[in-house]
Formats: C-alpha cells, sequence, structure tokens
C-alpha cells in the first residue's frame, strides 16, 4: 500500500478565514515594527492637521483643497503607499516562514 504525501495550504483549508489570517499578520506590525508605527503616527498627524484630505476619500463629499493642503494629500496618499508596502512585505515573509514549516512537516527539512 502507497502513502502518497497529501499536501493542502493554508489557503485549501483556511479559505474562508484567509482575510481574517491577514488582518491578524498585518494586526501586529504596530507592536513589531517602528517604521510602521511612526508611519502610522504621521499619517495620523496629517489628518489632524488637513481634516479635509479624509473628505476626498469620501464619494459623496465634493472638496476643494488649498495647495497646502493639497501638499498635505500628496504626503498622506505616500505615507499611505509606504504602509502598504510594509504590510505586504510582512505578510511576504510570514508565507516565507509557513513555507519553511510546511518543508519541515513534511520531512523535505
Amino acid at each position: 500500500m502507497s502513502l502518497e504525501f497529501q499536501f493542502e495550504t493554508f489557503v485549501d483549508v483556511y479559505h474562508s478565514i484567509f482575510s481574517e489570517y491577514l488582518s491578524s499578520v498585518i494586526a501586529k506590525l504596530p507592536k513589531e515594527n517602528e517604521k510602521y508605527r511612526a508611519t502610522k503616527e504621521e499619517l495620523s498627524s496629517l489628518y489632524d492637521k488637513y481634516p479635509k484630505i479624509l473628505d476626498i476619500f469620501d464619494m459623496d463629499k465634493a472638496e476643494g483643497l488649498s495647495a497646502e493642503e493639497c501638499a498635505g494629500l500628496v504626503k498622506a496618499l505616500q505615507l499611505r503607499n509606504e504602509l502598504t508596502d510594509m504590510e505586504l512585505q510582512s505578510v511576504y515573509f510570514r508565507g516565507c516562514y509557513d513555507g519553511v514549516g510546511y518543508l519541515k512537516k513534511a520531512g523535505i527539512l
């Protein structure tokens, strides 16, 4: 009797809660990553300084921004991109970590 190794990925098994899993990985970033925390704080202070910036993302409001607010918006978008990059990197490395775990479990490593 031949026993074939059955391999199911995390996504295969837990596809219904995968978004929740990703959120849990990203939720650890503020505690574990100083640059992420500082970027979030800088973004928050920009939103406090220029409250109209948040209204730009509201489809029901049309807001006119001053030149200073436009500069704040550009900076806010840059910071949001930096946060997204850090989040994606965190998820990528978590996947690498899980991949090594799967290989160990399969007896390959």
